[in-house]
């Protein structure tokens, strides 16, 4: 060992047989001569989608891009997410996770995932020879090729994404590996972020006596379905409806029944729905369901059901009383190629406007009926 004194009185000590340090300009050039080729298309797609995710404002709408938006911007023909969800948060989370089918999984056992890796997972290509591709992406007929992506969070498993191709996919360099691997920490980054926000997000959204969405929730979700009705070119319907004379009932049976009948005819909507509707509270008696890929004649089916069903339905308060209220109920749908629509945010208003006027008619009528309100293409 060798010292020598610096400023006159720090003395540094040097390593026998170590490399000389560098100078400042010596790692100035070594920095600058260093250099990689990526696949120029590759990564231009890449950022697209890194903005695409970053700007994902809740859950549903990053899970829209994974499953949507994804393999159209790279060229894959499916993709599938597998989420590990041991103690069932995402299942409470993750609204209408059913129109996605078996594309997004929740897994309450990480061992399926673990059996898709080595030890220490890595993006993975796999041929129509590999016994992985019996485990993955079974729903999809003509898929030869499947890249696994693991989505690690602190080197622990928290999900798994698969891309579909019916051909091979395009050659890739070392280097063009090492920017999915950043992509796929910037999805898991993005998802926990996203996680975290609906958990918060949720509390505010939710309403404590039903446990359906509020009026807030509502509005987020009805903006979030004409997105989605105007991008698939598919109907959107809103059904409002109110429970008749229901003043009258909290009035007569007082507050806490006037809640537990409210509860039970919630209840009882919400069960006669698919997983894909939608169903929010919107006021002291006032309910309205959004009814996905759905047209104005299957909606009002949709309406009658559920008119009939709350007319004969019994309400057992427990001690011995048996009540029975009906509904008004009113209806409204917007047909993208009928009326297309440019301001997406006065498109809801629009409809909340119109499917209120439409369940007030209803009330106003006697109640226990069904009113269809339409759009017109100067309110849209």
């Amino acid at each position: 060992m060798v010292e020598k004194v610096l400023f006159g009185e720090f003395p540094e000590e040097e390593i026998e047989a170590a490399p000389a340090l560098q100078s400042a300009a010596e790692v100035d050039e070594e920095r600058l001569s260093e250099r990689v080729e990526l696949n120029r298309w590759l990564l231009r797609q890449t950022r697209q989608l890194e903005y695409m995710l970053l700007e994902a404002p809740d859950l549903q709408a990053l899970l829209e891009v994974l499953l949507v938006s994804m393999p159209r911007h790279f060229g894959f023909q499916v993709a599938e997410l597998w989420l590990y969800d041991p103690e069932h948060v995402l299942e409470g989370l993750v609204n209408c996770g059913n129109r996605y089918g078996r594309y997004l999984q929740l897994h309450h056992d990480v061992f399926e995932m673990q059996e898709l890796y080595d030890m220490e997972p890595h993006n993975v290509l796999l041929d129509a020879t590999d016994s992985r591709m019996f485990e993955v992406l079974k729903s999809d007929q003509g898929i030869h090729h499947a890249l696994l992506v693991p989505l690690l969070d602190s080197g622990r498993l928290m999900g798994s994404y698969h891309c579909g191709f019916a051909d091979h996919p395009m050659e890739t360099t070392d280097e063009d590996g090492l920017l999915v691997a950043h992509l796929a920490s910037v999805i898991s980054i993005s998802f926990k972020n996203a996680v975290s926000r609906q958990q918060v997000s949720r509390l505010t959204m939710l309403d404590p006596l039903t446990q359906i969405s509020n009026l807030r929730g509502f509005e987020k979700d009805i903006a979030r379905e004409i997105a989605r009705a105007r991008r698939a070119d598919e109907p959107l319907s809103v059904l409002m409806l109110e429970i008749d004379e229901f003043h009258e009932l909290y009035e007569h049976y007082g507050e806490i029944t006037g809640r537990f009948v409210l509860k039970k005819v919630t209840e009882r909507v919400s069960s006669g729905l698919r997983a894909t509707d939608l169903l929010a509270r919107l006021s002291d008696f006032r309910l309205a369901a959004l009814l996905t890929g759905t047209g104005e004649a299957p909606a009002s089916d949709v309406a009658e059901r559920i008119r009939k069903d709350i007319e004969g339905f019994l309400i057992d308060d427990g001690r011995g009383a048996v009540m029975q209220v009906t509904l008004s109920l009113g209806l409204v749908t917007w047909e993208p190629h009928q009326y297309p629509a440019v301001d997406m945010a006065q498109l809801a208003k629009q409809m909340q406007t119109v499917g209120s006027n439409a369940v007030h008619a209803a009330a106003a009528g006697n109640g226990n009926q069904i009113k269809l309100g339409r759009l017109s293409t100067l309110m849209i």
